[in-house]
């Protein structure tokens, strides 16, 4: 008697878990929509990366067969109109401004229902929804995640070697980078002051800073590294001996040294050669004057 009560507990249990599971998928878009009257609907598990000022294709696969002149297709953010095609002919009387002359659909030639975003920023960073279909309308969803590659990072070195604090910047990437240094390739035993990071409001992009206070010996190498996730690209400036580098402000000081010396010998060799004219001079004149006498 005991064990048809266990089952009917366990199928239970089992049912309210398939709900649980169901309903924690349709809020996360991890799996499809379970359909509803004529409505399907599909998610793309994993999110697209474009990169900033470039153009990425965001997909969406038609119904197959697909008859453009009675095919249905909207591409939207929540309300937001990104690029329509009703019947054939693609319309863009409620586009949004923030999309004009950056949309492209491949209906006819492609047979798809994918566009194309050109000339990426941050804003565009966004969940997209595309409708398409007739007279049935199957729902996708494709996440946009954008990005931009760092600058080769810089490294300054101290005025004075080997102790000091030494400086490792990037600039103009997406999004915030992580600046990691290492000492003879082996992680460092202590921290870097915090890292500073400036958002450009102009562009939407970061600008990365970190400042390591150390005394490096004349033999260590010094390396720091700029670690953009989303790219899973890692830029790297490395510093062999920082010891017998010359700096910047070296690069600047010698050129002085030896225009100021070379200066000096000029005026030196001018003095030395005008007093001798003018004991010449001296010279002749006493003789003239004594000749006379």
């Amino acid at each position: 008697m005991k064990k048809p009560r266990a089952r009917n507990l366990l199928s239970a249990f089992c049912l309210l878990a398939s709900l649980f599971t169901v309903g924690f998928c349709r809020i996360t878009g991890l799996v499809a929509d379970i359909p509803i009257r004529k409505n399907r609907t599909t998610c793309v598990n994993s999110p697209i990366i474009g990169i900033i000022g470039e153009a990425v294709m965001l997909p969406c696969p038609c119904m197959s067969p697909i008859n453009p002149d009675q095919l249905y297709l909207y591409w939207q953010i929540q309300e937001t109109v990104v690029d329509t095609f009703i019947k054939g002919e693609a319309s863009r009387s409620h586009q949004d401004k923030m999309y004009h002359n950056r949309t492209k659909l491949f209906v006819r030639e492609n047979s798809t229902c994918s566009l194309l975003l050109s000339q990426l920023s941050v804003k565009d960073e966004e969940t997209y929804e595309c409708l398409h279909g007739s007279p049935d309308i199957k729902k996708n969803y494709v996440s946009l995640l954008v990005a931009a590659n760092y600058t080769s990072p810089v490294l300054q070195v101290p005025s004075e070697q080997p102790r000091g604090r030494y400086t490792c910047t990037a600039t103009g990437g997406f999004p915030e980078g992580t600046i990691y240094w290492l000492l003879d390739n082996q992680p460092l035993l202590w921290d870097p002051e915090p890292q500073q990071s400036v958002l450009d409001e102009s562009t939407g992009r970061y600008n990365v800073t970190s400042t390591l206070a150390a005394n490096i010996s004349q033999d260590s190498t010094l390396t720091c590294i700029v670690e953009n996730k989303r790219l899973h690209v890692n830029l790297s400036q490395t510093l062999n001996s920082p010891s017998t580098q010359d700096t910047p402000q070296n690069h600047i000081v010698i050129p002085l040294v030896v225009v100021s010396c070379c200066g000096v010998i000029v005026v030196v060799c001018l003095g030395i050669a005008m007093m001798r004219r003018y004991l010449r001079t001296s010279r002749r004149t006493i003789h003239h004057n004594n000749t006379v006498v």
